[in-house]
């Protein structure tokens, strides 16, 4: 099946259509692909070296990770979540059973957890709206991964491994980059996990 391509101006248009799409998943049909995904960065996990990770809440149709979240945190990892300020993000710690509060999007937040700089995460793991097969990612437009993470830019080797969490049915042919657009070292769907560079996801 052809995939569409996305130009700048056709950006909300498709957003709104591919969010709409994303959030008619059957809630059964979610679930699996929810268990694949888990089960795919799991299996990614199992032998890495990661201490620090960074994932999200899942809010308007993402991926819930948490199930994978939990048994990542029992087993020594430690696990963070993002938090809006302004038009910044910062990442704080997240324990299962940690109290949530909603930003101003309506996403819970953990307010009380230790806060990590960007720079010292291993692995940061992004919900997005769509990805192209280069690694282009096109999130809901507020720009707060690309500013966290503007650093890698310039320092490609330096901090975590951005990777994608999305359902296979977001990937599109290809979108737009802009020059301050950070691009993922891949993305892990219920297909399993894609690297975007070259050895960047090898153990």
């Amino acid at each position: 099946m052809d995939r569409p391509t996305v130009k700048g101006d056709l950006k909300a248009s498709f957003r709104d259509r591919l969010l709409a799409e994303r959030k008619s998943l059957h809630e059964h049909r979610r679930r699996q692909l929810d268990r694949s995904i888990c089960a795919h960065l799991l299996r990614f996990l199992d032998d890495r070296d990661c201490l620090h990770m960074a994932a999200y809440h899942p809010f308007g149709g993402e991926p819930n990770l948490y199930p994978a979240l939990e048994a990542l945190h029992h087993a020594g990892r430690r696990v963070y979540l993002p938090v809006v300020d302004g038009k910044q993000m910062e990442f704080r710690r997240w324990q299962p059973g940690a109290q949530l509060t909603p930003n101003r999007f309506g996403i819970p937040e953990p307010l009380q957890g230790r806060p990590i700089s960007a720079e010292q995460l291993e692995l940061v793991l992004m919900p997005l709206v769509a990805f192209s097969a280069m690694g282009t990612r096109l999130g809901m437009g507020a720009g707060f991964y690309d500013r966290c993470f503007a650093f890698a830019l310039q320092q490609p080797e330096a901090g975590p491994l951005l990777v994608g969490s999305a359902y296979s049915l977001q990937q599109v042919d290809s979108l737009p980059a802009q020059s301050w657009d950070v691009p993922m070292d891949g993305v892990i769907t219920e297909r399993g996990l894609t690297s975007f560079k070259d050895s960047a996801l090898s153990s």
